[in-house]
């Protein structure tokens, strides 16, 4: 089985998957969770993290160019968000209800 990572990359290429990481060190950077680790699955936290930055709808200074639908689209059938382990990225995003969104719901699975 592939990668989440590798599953992103086939959907969207390299130069996104990269364009997500660099969005994601940017952001862990400024932030209060500077110091955290990226969990079992550091292209999850990544992922994650751009969710909650909005850094796909508005990511064009980030070089990220997919479109949001697409990602989330990918999120739900493909990134297996809900199995990551490890701290949260944004808890303002958490606790707003962002990622609610990009999990899959119990009619789906």
């Amino acid at each position: 089985m592939s990668s989440v990572r590798e599953s992103f990359v086939e959907h969207f290429g390299e130069d996104q998957a990269r364009a997500i990481e660099a969005a994601c060190a940017l952001h862990k950077a400024e932030s209060i969770h500077s110091k955290d680790g990226m969990g079992d699955d550091p292209f999850k936290y990544a992922v994650l993290m751009c969710i909650g930055y909005n850094c796909v709808k508005y990511g064009k200074s980030h070089g990220i160019t997919i479109s949001p639908t697409d990602f989330k689209r990918w999120c739900l059938e493909h990134g297996d968000l809900a199995s990551y382990k490890g701290p949260i990225p944004d808890y303002i995003s958490l606790f707003a209800g962002v990622y609610d969104e990009y999990f899959p719901s119990e009619e789906t699975q």
